[in-house]
Formats: C-alpha cells, structure tokens, sequence
C-alpha cells in the first residue's frame, strides 16, 4: 500500500479538475486524471471511486473516456483492472485533437456550409457584411482543418 500525501494528490486533483472544466470535459473525468497523475502506483478503480467520493459510474465514465483520449493505460493482468497515467502532455493534447476537436470542427463546418445558400436571401444592405463573416469563419475552419493533422504529426515525433 502506498504512502499517501493528501496536499500534493488533493492538489493536483484541483488542477485537472480545472483544466477538464476549461476544456468542456465534466470535472470528474479531471479529477480521475489528477488522482492518478499524483499516484505513484496503478490504482483500481474502487480505489479511484473511494479515494475522490465519486459514484463506480461516473468513475467508469471517465476512465472509459480518458482511455479514448489516450491518456491513461488500463493493466487488466491481475485480479482487479489497474489504472495509470500517461505524463506526457503531447498524449493529452493529441488526444483532445483527435477525439474532440476534429469531429467539431468538421461538425460546425458542415453546419456553416448550410448558411451560403442563404446569403441571397439577406436585406441588401447588410449582404457583403454577412458574407464577409462567413467567408472568414469558413476560412477559420479551412485553416484550423489544415493545421491539426501537421500539429498531430508533430505531436507523435
């Protein structure tokens, strides 16, 4: 059993828990993170459950979802799933980009492909400033769309 040490754990806990929020993920999903980041040792997931005061489904939640990022492994050799952080941030973003970024953006582009067809229909007075604005968020998307897979190359180096 490992020595705990409740200042350091409880604050990185905090920290991720703030940083999940920031990035529209649910707090718990930080609070995994933090705990496990903090830990030494693989925790089980009753471990992470008991030691946060979470629910085993929210804990099952996030642990799911923190393995679609990548940034945590799960060791299921022994009696009980064990569960560790991955510490390299190029892991956290990559997975961001990839699982929640990506899909977003493509989401939002296809929904402001929907407003070109109504540019016509505009009052004519404020026509060239609505298609000003499309025209440079479209080109937002473009350049965004363009610039994550280098940034996801450069990540995996």
């Amino acid at each position: 059993m490992e020595a705990r040490t409740p200042v350091f754990e409880d604050t990185l806990v905090e920290v991720f828990s703030e940083l999940a929020d920031l990035f529209g993920n649910p707090r718990s999903h930080g609070q995994i993170y933090g705990l496990l980041f903090a830990s030494p040792e693989p925790l089980s997931m009753d471990a992470i459950a008991t030691r946060l005061s979470i629910s085993i489904g929210s804990t099952s939640q996030g642990l799911r979802s923190l393995e679609l990022l990548g940034a945590i492994e799960r060791d299921a050799t022994g009696r009980q799933a064990t569960f560790t952080a991955k510490l390299e941030l190029k892991v956290l973003i990559s997975g961001f980009v990839r699982q929640r970024l990506v899909p977003r953006l493509h989401a939002s582009q296809e929904r402001l492909a929907t407003l070109r067809p109504l540019l016509p229909e505009m009052p004519p007075a404020h026509a060239s400033d609505y298609a000003l604005r499309l025209k440079r968020v479209t080109q937002w998307h473009d350049r965004a769309l363009k610039f994550l897979p280098l940034a996801q190359q450069l990540l995996k180096s």
